[in-house]
């Protein structure tokens, strides 16, 4: 009896959190593929066709998230000047932090690689995901965004009146986002 006591102790501690990457019920408005541990997506080869084909994304499995996973997720409101050059307006973006979905995909502390639908992609270190905390935003203004918008996601960064990590954070909000590659 002595031994079930510890034993049962460490099965539950070694259980991650996010456990079973429970499967995309609707339509997948975001993948995360490459070094993430909890998939829910098969894997994907070169003729595989698709959007993910035109963009080139191979992967051996990833995490695929759905409006209502993305909705189930803690939100956040973060509004900030966006639009064209000359034209901005203040607009309220909200979604979960791009650290929880990377969490719920076993790709904490790892570097993401947002990917648009038209191939721009950027890189972001998990330091900066950690300290300035991005959104991966599914609302604009409280209504969903939708593809030839910004959506069907963003990332979205918290103002700063540091014009350096502005610019810098500038090329990182990454719009029309369909895949973030994880290494």
């Amino acid at each position: 009896m002595r031994l079930a006591l510890p034993l049962a102790f460490v099965l539950t501690s070694a259980v991650p959190v996010w456990a079973d990457m429970p499967p995309a019920q609707g339509h997948v408005l975001l993948t995360l593929g490459g070094a993430v541990s909890e998939t829910n997506l098969p894997a994907r080869g070169e003729n595989d066709g698709g959007l993910l084909g035109f963009l080139e994304v191979q992967h051996d499995g990833a995490a695929g998230f759905d409006a209502s996973m993305l909705d189930g997720l803690k939100q956040v409101e973060i509004t900030i000047p966006y639009g064209p050059e000359g034209n901005q307006r203040d607009i309220a973006f909200s979604g979960p932090r791009l650290s929880d979905v990377m969490i719920m995909a076993g790709a904490e502390g790892k570097t993401a690689k947002p990917m648009a639908m038209d191939g721009y992609q950027s890189e972001i270190l998990w330091d900066s995901i950690a300290t300035h905390q991005p959104i991966v935003a599914t609302h604009a203004d409280g209504t969903p965004m939708g593809i030839g918008g910004y959506g069907p996601t963003m990332i979205v960064f918290p103002p700063t009146e540091d014009a350096e990590l502005a610019a810098d954070q500038s090329g990182q909000q990454v719009w029309a986002l369909a895949y973030i590659g994880i290494e």
